[in-house]
């Protein structure tokens, strides 16, 4: 990376100065974008849209595994707003929920956003998403000690 420095006084003169610098960070800073650049794209008409997977049936009505899931979870953990309202996410929970480190994941992902921006869940979906995160405390997610 040339930087503007002055040759040392044993440069010949005309010399250009440069700094070593590490490979991987200079790799990391050409993959940077300017700054505002990521956040004026993410404005964009559309921008999210383009994005999004095409939707699929299982996005507007619960899965018959998703059903065995609420079932058999005890009736203070059921996600009854979450299942009416986005039943695409409570088919996700479901599929991840026999994966202790998915399901911990997935569920620390909805309560936190990390993209920016996001309005997230209404504030009675946003508790019921709590109180199954907060469920992890026990393998079988029940929340019992």
């Amino acid at each position: 990376m040339a930087h503007n420095r002055s040759p040392s006084p044993e440069a010949p003169p005309g010399a250009i100065s440069f700094e070593v610098a590490d490979l991987a960070d200079a790799r990391r800073s050409l993959d940077e974008l300017p700054a505002g650049v990521a956040e004026l794209a993410k404005s964009a008409p559309n921008y999210w849209e383009q994005r999004r997977r095409k939707p699929q049936p299982e996005d507007r009505a619960l899965t018959g595994a998703t059903i065995d899931w609420l079932l058999a979870l005890p009736p203070n953990l059921r996600p009854q707003a979450l299942c009416e309202r986005y039943p695409r996410v409570a088919n996700m929970i479901a599929t991840a929920w026999p994966h202790i480190e998915e399901r911990r994941s997935l569920l620390h992902s909805l309560l936190r956003d990390a993209r920016g921006g996001r309005k997230g869940f209404p504030a009675g979906v946003r508790r019921e998403i709590e109180v199954l995160h907060g469920s992890l405390s026990t393998p079988d997610g029940s929340g019992d000690s």
